[in-house]
């Protein structure tokens, strides 16, 4: 048996004043339920293939062992999504497995606890797909710092009119995302009525992130992961991927996108 690599979901494509019904590939993220000795010990989110390999790099790039010598077996249940370690006695190691508890596919962290039904959106915002266009036009231009070194990621917090009212770079997606809701936090800024767009791909993590921050509207350059697909639909996010050159796929809360009138000129 093995996990599929990707899924075939179904979105809406804004192109040339209107929006498509299509069906596209996202990649599969899965969590991963890794035990130690039998004993739970973490959920790592990830993309569900070459499990023993990804268990015994993470176990050894986190200095819990040294060397493959030091496993004595791994059982893997793709249908249960979980892994089972067995390690050699040895009270280094043991001492080693109390410092982390959760690891991510891309350094945020995961649990299998979903958040209350309670943070569900019962409405979404409005959004002009034009606003999303020109929003996403000087965002994807707008670092400096992205320009020299093509090393960092970058978030921003938009009005749904498009004007940009924070943006900040980091070496991570996650950091980056974490920037904007603490910089609306700390100055008193209400995410009802704004966009967080984002250079990043939208894992799990993210769209938890997202969730757990009330904010209702997020647009990316990137694709989000399966996983995270049925979370923004779940918790009901007005969700906007692949936003670049002038189109974009919305995979939740096409309803709440105006699209241009007729004779409209647009900017692409």
């Amino acid at each position: 048996m093995s996990l599929p690599t990707y899924e075939n979901i179904t979105v809406h494509e804004y192109r040339d004043k209107v929006l498509t019904e299509v069906t596209m590939p996202f990649s599969a993220e899965y969590a991963v339920l890794l035990k130690i000795n039998g004993l739970v010990y973490l959920t790592m989110a990830c993309s569900g293939n070459h499990l023993s390999e990804h268990v015994t790099g993470y176990l050894i790039s986190e200095g819990i062992i040294s060397n493959t010598s030091q496993i004595e077996s791994t059982d893997i249940d793709e249908a249960g999504l979980t892994v089972n370690v067995t390690l050699v006695k040895d009270a280094a190691i043991a001492q080693r497995l109390e410092r982390i508890k959760t690891v991510s596919a891309a350094g945020g962290r995961t649990k299998r606890t979903l958040p209350s039904e309670e943070l569900a959106r019962s409405a979404l915002p409005c959004v002009r797909a034009q606003s999303v266009i020109e929003a996403m036009n000087e965002f994807l231009v707008f670092s400096q710092e992205h320009k020299a070194t093509h090393g960092v990621h970058g978030a921003a917090l938009y009005s749904l009119e498009g004007e940009r009212l924070a943006f900040f770079d980091e070496i991570g997606r996650h950091n980056a995302i974490d920037k904007v809701i603490g910089h609306a936090a700390v100055s008193g800024i209400s995410l009802e009525d704004k966009m967080i767009c984002s250079t990043g791909r939208v894992s799990s993590e993210i769209a938890l992130k997202l969730i757990h921050a009330r904010a209702p509207v997020l647009v990316t350059r990137a694709s989000p992961t399966t996983l995270s697909v049925e979370l923004l639909r779940r918790y009901n996010l007005l969700s906007i991927v692949r936003a670049v050159g002038g189109r974009f796929y919305v995979v939740n809360g096409k309803e709440n996108i105006l699209l241009p009138a007729k004779g409209d000129v647009q900017n692409g």
